[in-house]
């Protein structure tokens, strides 16, 4: 298993006889004519895009791909696009359309879900702020009722306990009417990472949950 805080970028050569390297799910690049200038500017890069978050990579990780694609009928060697080759081969790269930064600022200060005290601690806290229809998909792949997940709540804040988490990576995405899906990166107790996702609706009373996952992160 990678690090937590460990940031892959994967890098290409370029037609020039350089590098270009993007990491997945950052949005993060960075060029260099040679391997030790892409190194200064991937470190660089990084130390920027991680300057404001709550937890910054403790390792940086260059990983060179080569693309060796050959016809078919002929063997001879055909020139792949490299934005194509990207794209077919690596995560999405993220990203959130400007008229949505203030919907993305507002989700973004509700999540992780169920882990924000100024939001409310009890079982009628939580009902106001999920749909009636509520369900989530827990990192084992099991799915829980809003029944469940509100039993469950009830007795976790039934009792003090200890709640360390970080989130970062925030990305928005409109679903439809006042409907949309936020997604996150979240590491708790500085060991479990997680992506989440999470449908949010904005209602005549107030933004509800309609369903969140969690997945761990086991390899990337």
């Amino acid at each position: 298993m990678l690090s937590p805080m460990e940031v892959i970028f994967v890098v290409r050569e370029t037609e020039t006889g350089g590098y270009t390297a993007r990491a997945p799910g950052h949005s993060i690049v960075a060029t260099g004519e040679s391997w030790e200038a892409l190194r200064e500017n991937a470190r660089a890069a990084a130390a920027l895009h991680f300057k404001d978050a709550p937890a910054r990579p403790t390792l940086i990780r260059l990983h060179l791909v080569k693309d060796d694609v050959i016809a078919v009928h002929s063997c001879d060697p055909v020139r792949a696009d490299p934005f194509e080759s990207w794209i077919q081969g690596m995560e999405p790269m993220l990203t959130t359309a400007p008229e949505l930064e203030g919907v993305l600022a507002e989700l973004s200060r509700r999540e992780p879900i169920f882990h924000r005290p100024e939001f409310g601690t009890t079982r009628a806290d939580f009902e106001r702020m999920t749909a009636g229809d509520y369900w989530e998909t827990g990192a084992s792949g099991r799915r829980y009722s809003r029944q469940c997940v509100l039993d469950g709540l009830e007795e976790r804040f039934s009792v003090p306990h200890e709640d360390v988490w970080e989130t970062l990576d925030f990305h928005c995405r409109r679903l439809g009417e006042d409907t949309y899906l936020l997604t996150y990166t979240l590491l708790q107790d500085h060991a479990r990472l997680t992506r989440r996702a999470t449908i949010w609706r904005n209602t005549a009373d107030g933004w509800k949950i309609f369903f969140h996952q969690g997945t761990i992160v086991q390899d990337v």
